[in-house]
């Protein structure tokens, strides 16, 4: 699918003009042209636009994003790398070492995207941290440990950033009776990174919460997360969000896997339980209903 440069701009919050020379001056983008001349943008474009609203959110000058983009395309980390990172970060974590987990954090954190580090070291720590609960002594606290310790962490980095992110709103919330509200914590920090403005509502909220705060904010997407499937009164009371909001609903989480269909059948969307996938589906959605009357070249 391909969009106009003012769909793009609306979706990324970056304007016209500098897109045209993100094009022109460095070779960051490569959209496709009409007969007539205009510009249409790939779902491939808008993620490069992303990643280097990320990067430039770390301080680094546009003229450098192309070739640290190409880098990562061509010297991606290997699984045996991301194999190493997860067992030093589990071993600092059995040893309580905070100074060590600190250390790792930083260094992944600093040489690859955010998504890439949640969905390789972040979740597969915690995924591991709760298979050792029954088999390790000390596997609660350590599991406690390492919530407490990478909560910080997101809340540090959302207010390093607070305020730089320009594109659509999103309204964020766990379902109701879901209290784990680390894995949509995890979310809305990709989310923030690619430009999204987020209102996250955390754990355990009411569905009719959510839907007064859309209609005081109105966003362009909600965003739903849940550990367990919905059971039938509340996959009622999302069909009836679904009908009563004008924009997209979407459910993510392992929830969104293993009743996807229930999900579905509501008119929500369901994402998965990965971020970058999750996003790229809700930029895939939110671009298809932006503004394609307006061509511009």
């Amino acid at each position: 699918m391909h969009y106009p440069i003012r769909t793009i701009a609306t979706m990324t919050g970056v304007k016209p003009v500098t897109l045209r020379a993100w094009e022109t001056r460095y070779g960051l983008l490569d959209p496709i042209r009409t007969e007539s001349g205009h510009r249409l943008y790939s779902d491939s474009d808008i993620e490069t636009i992303q990643r280097a609203l990320a990067l430039r959110a770390r301080g680094i000058p546009i003229r450098q994003v192309p070739e640290l983009l190409l880098r990562e395309a061509n010297e991606p980390e290997t699984d045996k790398n991301w194999q190493r990172s997860r067992e030093a970060m589990l071993a600092a974590i059995g040893q309580f070492e905070e100074p060590e987990l600190d250390r790792i954090y930083q260094k992944v954190m600093g040489l690859h995207p955010v998504t890439a580090v949640i969905e390789n070291l972040i979740e597969p720590v915690l995924h591991s941290l709760g298979e050792r609960w029954e088999t390790t002594a000390s596997g609660i606290a350590e599991e406690h440990f390492f919530s407490v310790y990478i909560s910080h962490k997101l809340e540090a980095r959302f207010q390093q950033q607070f305020g730089r992110a320009t594109g659509p709103l999103i309204v964020s919330a766990c379902l109701p009776h879901e209290t784990h509200d680390l894995g949509m914590s995890l979310f809305c920090l990709a989310a923030h990174e690619a430009n999204y403005r987020v209102i996250n509502l955390g754990a355990n909220t009411p569905l009719a919460q959510v839907e007064i705060v859309v209609q005081r904010k109105r966003p362009s997407a909600i965003v739903l997360s849940g550990l367990i499937s919905p059971d039938d009164d509340m996959l009622a009371d999302l069909q009836t969000m679904v009908r009563n909001t004008p924009i997209p609903v979407c459910v993510g989480g392992q929830a969104s896997l293993a009743a996807q269909s229930a999900i579905e059948s509501t008119g929500a969307v369901a994402l998965g339980n990965k971020p970058s996938l999750a996003l790229r589906k809700i930029t895939q959605i939110l671009a298809s209903r932006g503004p394609h009357r307006e061509l511009e070249s």
